[in-house]
């Protein structure tokens, strides 16, 4: 069980995230995910990885398309399960980034989004995600950006499962650049101060861009009368307002599997 501090910086290797394909390291200090790529801890069961604490990362992500992402993977590498997304790129086309919080939810995935306000692809960031029982809290270059208190796992050390960290593209035209990566257990150096109610993820709608091609899709008779029809994300947005984002996603992806171009 990995319950130590970690600190990997990639100037001698990649130390523990070894589960590696088509990195480039080619760079002292720093590793570029494209194409298809992944690095990942290894997933060798409910103890591997780390549990609560603060898990801190220094990445640039390219593009403004779903692609790239910082994940921490469900230990026992099984899906769908507890994965936390530290950072995903919007697929509005507007380049935002967020985070999004996953959990078996009989069988079947559960998950949850918020928007880190402000935080943009193309530049880099220090991207934070402090673990605590019963809450996660998201912070991007020292400011709180949002979190989530329901359905949040519990660790290993307290009858759950760990997390290992990871990170992917999947998408040829995204990128993700990572410099720095440091886990602190809950309780060490690096850890959460006095835990405070995170805020609700804040998932807005997001105004079209210009070069996004915008088809809604048919909502039952129902549906359609408590939604606004001139928003394009509206079937995907529930009651309370939050955006479906891996649903849009998978759309939009779809898509582009069927006819080459990016769009809703």
């Amino acid at each position: 069980m990995a319950s130590d501090s970690l600190h990997v910086s990639f100037d001698n290797g990649f130390g523990s995230i070894s589960n590696t394909w088509n990195v480039d390291a080619s760079a002292p200090g720093e590793v570029r995910l494209g194409g298809s790529s992944a690095m990942m801890e290894w997933a060798t069961g409910r103890d591997a990885g780390h549990g609560y604490g603060t898990y801190t990362v220094e990445a640039k992500l390219e593009g403004n398309q779903p692609g790239a992402a910082i994940v921490l993977w469900p230990g026992n590498n099984q899906w769908p399960g507890q994965e936390i997304d530290m950072a995903e790129i919007t697929p509005d086309g507007s380049g935002r980034i967020y985070g999004t919080m996953h959990w078996n939810e009989n069988g079947h995935d559960a998950y949850d989004a918020t928007i880190f306000d402000g935080v943009y692809s193309g530049s880099f960031h220090t991207y934070q995600m402090i673990w605590e029982p019963g809450r996660i809290t998201y912070k991007v270059d020292g400011q709180q950006k949002g979190g989530f208190t329901d359905n949040v796992p519990t660790d290993f050390a307290h009858g759950g499962m760990n997390n290992t960290i990871g990170f992917l593209n999947n998408n040829p035209h995204t990128s993700i650049t990572v410099r720095e990566v440091s886990f602190d257990p809950l309780g060490g150096g690096g850890s959460a101060p006095e835990p405070r109610p995170a805020p609700e993820p804040q998932v807005d709608p997001i105004s079209p861009q210009a070069e996004v091609v915008v088809a809604v899709r048919p909502q039952e008779p129902e549906a359609a009368a408590a939604v606004d029809s001139s928003d394009p994300y509206a079937p995907w947005t529930d009651a309370s307002g939050h955006i479906d984002w891996n649903a849009v996603a998978a759309h939009v992806t779809a898509n582009y599997e069927a006819t080459g171009f990016w769009y809703i």
